[in-house]
């Protein structure tokens, strides 16, 4: 059976002998195929990229195709968007060794160009915006590095500091915020970020910082503008001290109700009227500190009357009497003529002097709603019912509620515990499975399946006819006639007048053939003939039909 098929050399020796015409379309065609062959595997044996980073700068994204090609690994540049991706198998990898590396890097550096050798000549002006120009880089990685925060510029306003003037002028900062899609900053990070950029730089006051965001708004109210900046203090407080006593509601009752059966609204009253009272009080109550007494009498006549000669004489001889001996004996003595006293008692006071500011906030009065879920038991037929809870059950868990608030009946606070049925949610769709389809290995080997089914339908429609035209000789006379003087011989066909069928004939006998050495004659004869029942059957016929007709 081998020897009855062409080898690859009778092949090749086939074709040498087709003309050239033919041999250039066998060629082209034999290439084409190979190459659409090879293009059809490596499209199978490419792996899927996957974009490596999102947007990059053109500097950061070189740094990144650099460290690829060091690295040996494959990646192609989109030449729409500019990504780099690398193959969906490696990425995590690529990224964590990038990342070692310190790529990539996202804006200029921050102080470590302070690090760099300077050039000699340098001014003090260059020196200090290249400062400034660092410190503006450290703070946009800062505010970059938050939440919600995509990158961040921020821009210094620092006048320059003279001895010589009076008046100086506030230095003032600028920050540009570029948000990710759908993202807010709330209250408490834009005070993070004004406070961060104010005590990062000597000088600057919180209210010189403005926060801008991607689209042109402003986030940061300035002083000044922003009349409602206390109202919105206190609305935030409010509302914490509420969320903060609906926790406590519902953290005592759940362990008791279970989880989802409590809902609970506080609304908390608040005073935030600034009062600042001075008063002066006295005590009532007196003590001495200090107490002098002087008391003077005196006897003796004065001088007195009218000036003149006759108020000028000197006092009367004294003259005793025995009055006077007996009421000397009795002790008595003469009335005083003249008495004076004088008393002088200081007191100590005690003085309060008290100046009082009390807080804003004050809670004047409290309101408490609660809602508590029905208690779902099993009858006696083994179904769930949903029932209402008793009385007993529902005064105690007024009575958490009430201590859970600070209940305060003075205060005026009120409390209202309601027992209803709650509505149930519809049950969840479970998650479907992920279908065949969306697994990665399917499409690999469905792009392989599709590759080798290509090489295959290539192979048998357009490589085999190839081949096969390849390997059918050229028959010119010598071939397919008999050769002169054996016109008779048996076996061979005899030729129509004039040859008409010119290369369109074969002989089987056992003429002599200058075919290929070392095959018999027969089986050349007969290997050339079966190649061209392959390669051109029409030809065949043709020649069959003329040996039909010559018998005929």
């Amino acid at each position: 059976m081998a020897e009855e098929n062409p080898t690859l050399v009778d092949r090749f020796r086939s074709l040498s002998s087709q003309p050239v015409a033919r041999q250039v379309r066998l060629l082209l065609g034999l290439a084409a195929s190979i190459a659409l062959g090879i293009s059809v595997v490596d499209w199978a044996l490419t792996p899927d990229y996957t974009p490596l980073y999102g947007e990059l700068s053109p500097s950061a994204a070189a740094e990144i195709v650099e460290a690829l090609e060091l690295g040996n690994v494959p990646y192609e540049v989109d030449k729409r968007t500019g990504l780099v991706g690398v193959p969906a198998d490696v990425v995590r990898e690529t990224r964590l060794k990038l990342a070692s590396e310190g790529l990539p890097r996202t804006g200029s550096a921050g102080f470590e160009v302070l690090n760099q050798e300077q050039p000699l000549g340098v001014s003090s002006f260059m020196e200090k915006a290249r400062y400034d120009r660092a410190l503006e880089q450290e703070l946009s990685s800062s505010i970059a590095s938050l939440d919600n925060v995509r990158s961040a510029r921020v821009h210094l306003a620092l006048p320059k500091q003279s001895a010589f003037i009076r008046k100086k002028n506030k230095p003032a900062a600028s920050v540009l915020v570029s948000l990710y899609a759908g993202s807010s900053l709330s209250d408490r990070q834009l005070a993070g970020i004004v406070h961060l950029v104010a005590f990062s730089v000597p000088g600057l006051e919180a209210e010189q910082v403005s926060v801008v965001d991607n689209n042109g708004k402003l986030l940061s109210g300035q002083s000044g503008e922003d009349d409602f900046a206390s109202t919105k203090e206190n609305f935030r407080y409010t509302q914490q001290l509420e969320q903060r006593y609906v926790e406590r509601i519902v953290e005592i009752l759940t362990p008791i109700l279970g989880v989802g059966a409590v809902q609970a609204q506080v609304s908390a009253d608040l005073d935030f009227t600034v009062v600042e009272r001075t008063s002066e009080r006295y005590e009532p109550e007196r003590s001495v500190r200090s107490e002098e007494l002087m008391e003077e009498m005196s006897s003796d006549k004065l001088a007195g009357g009218i000036p003149g000669t006759l108020s000028n004489q000197p006092p009367e001889e004294a003259q005793l009497s025995a009055e006077s001996d007996l009421g000397g004996a009795e002790g008595g003595q003469p009335a005083p003529s003249r008495s004076s006293k004088h008393e002088i008692r200081n007191y100590e006071l005690d003085k309060t002097i008290s100046h009082i500011r009390e807080t804003p906030g004050n809670l004047r009065k409290l309101t408490v709603a609660v809602v508590v879920d029905y208690r779902e038991k099993l009858n006696a037929e083994g179904e769930v019912e949903r029932l209402p809870l008793s009385d007993g059950e529902m005064d105690e868990i007024r009575a958490l509620v009430r201590e859970a608030v600070g209940f305060d009946e003075t205060r005026g606070d009120r409390v209202n515990v309601v027992n209803a049925s709650f509505v149930q949610p519809s049950e969840l769709a479970e998650f479907p499975e992920s279908s065949l389809l969306e697994q990665e290995w399917i499409w690999r080997a469905g792009k392989i399946s599709i590759a080798g089914l290509g090489m295959f339908l290539l192979i048998y429609f357009v490589v085999r006819p190839l081949m096969q035209a390849s390997a059918a000789p050229v028959l010119n006379q010598q071939a397919l006639g008999a050769p002169a003087g054996a016109a008779g011989a048996p076996g061979a066909a005899a030729l129509p007048d004039g040859a008409a069928l010119g290369e369109d004939m074969v002989t089987l006998g056992h003429q002599g053939n200058p075919g290929f050495p070392g095959q018999p004659a027969y089986q050349q004869q007969l290997s050339l003939a079966r190649s061209m029942v392959e390669g051109e059957p029409e030809r065949v016929a043709s020649v069959v039909k003329g040996w039909v007709a010559n018998d005929g």
